[in-house]
């Protein structure tokens, strides 16, 4: 084996985005309720966790927030649901286009799953930044309880007339996007066509609202934090009707008979729980260049090459080499130490005369 040390070049770092569709549900899913009302729960400290409203006051109706956002005054509700995602499932973040999230619902005596799309607002996108609740967030909507602003918006000028449901048939970038309040201007405000409007808060009076259909922008029924795996489910219709007592606990027994204090449950049927999303991946990495140049790296000290014969052809001027079969590629620091080995597939001859270039990938 022959060693050769040469200067390689300036690094190069690039960045990589990995995209992954992903599908969870069984014990990857699970469910925790929390009352913001009971103050002898501790797990009423995940509203504050969330930058929710710990009591209703905190978020009062008046406030400046409240009026420009209204659509985030239907999160101020006294029981959420956590979703927890297990960390195994997602790496640094979920794509906020692409969740489609079946929901556990009682179905009379049974269960069955209601269908939770994520959106955001203004425009669609991997990641919102939200006034309340930070960042890496996107919303979650529900055509059960409302189908998206019908309306116009930018003074008439964009129609959502065809905005009949979350869920886009073609792609999840073709969702429509969620219309907060703060869009609208004057003559926007009765062009909204929906007929249905299912509150989570009743709207006070004084609120921005079309006199005719109730409300004029889209209400959410929960949200996911992004980069966390967590869904908040914040929607009483969904909260109310949800079958913690038909789920499953942590060591496979039956959560019957338990509705308050149910924590970390899972539901067996992927019919009923379950959710997908793209999942993104961003990897970082350092590209080292290494130049073989002709003249460079022709020699060899491994027993089998013809060290004689090369000899005898550089005192004779001819440069006529046999070949050498690299092998092996190291990269050291200053003090010679080695910090990144790359082993070929297979040797790779070079000539004398022959010019190689070798890219090396380092994750960082």
């Amino acid at each position: 084996m022959s060693i050769f040390l040469k200067s390689v070049s300036t690094p190069v770092n690039t960045r990589q985005e990995i995209q992954t569709l992903t599908n969870v549900n069984g014990s990857g899913l699970t469910f925790t309720l929390c009352d913001r009302t009971d103050l002898s729960d501790k797990r009423s400290n995940y509203f504050t966790s969330f930058n929710l409203p710990f009591e209703e006051d905190a978020f009062y109706t008046g406030n400046t927030l409240s009026l420009i956002r209204p659509e985030l005054q239907q999160l101020n509700v006294d029981k959420i649901i956590i979703g927890n995602i297990d960390g195994n499932y997602y790496n640094e973040l979920i794509d906020g286009r692409s969740i489609s999230f079946t929901c556990p619902q009682f179905s009379g005596s049974s269960i069955s799953g209601k269908t939770l799309i994520s959106s955001t607002y203004t425009t669609l996108e991997k990641s919102q930044y939200d006034d309340m609740l930070g960042s890496n967030i996107a919303f979650l909507f529900c055509d059960e309880l409302n189908l998206p602003y019908t309306g116009t918006t930018s003074g008439g000028t964009i129609s959502k007339e065809t905005s009949t449901s979350w869920n886009s048939n073609t792609s999840y970038v073709r969702r429509p996007t969620a219309v907060s309040y703060q869009e609208l201007k004057p003559i926007d405000i009765n062009t909204d066509n929906r007929n249905n409007a299912s509150y989570a808060v009743s709207i006070p009076v004084g609120y921005p609202t079309n006199t005719d259909q109730g409300y004029n922008y889209d209400i959410p029924v929960g949200f996911i934090s992004l980069d966390k795996g967590f869904f908040v489910l914040t929607h009483p219709s969904v909260v109310n009707d949800f079958p913690f007592t038909f789920g499953q606990k942590q060591d496979g027994s039956s959560n019957a008979g338990a509705t308050s204090g149910s924590t970390n449950i899972y539901f067996t049927s992927t019919t009923n729980s379950s959710t997908s999303f793209v999942d993104i991946n961003v990897v970082f990495k350092t590209s080292v260049i290494c130049y073989l140049m002709p003249g460079e790296f022709y020699k060899s000290t491994n027993e089998s090459w013809d060290l004689d014969g090369a000899i005898q052809e550089e005192a004779s001027g001819t440069n006529g080499y046999e070949p050498i079969q690299l092998s092996e590629i190291a990269l050291h620091n200053i003090n010679g130490e080695i910090i990144a080995y790359a082993k070929l597939d297979e040797p790779i001859q070079k000539n004398y005369g022959d010019f190689l270039a070798f890219t090396i990938d380092l994750n960082v």
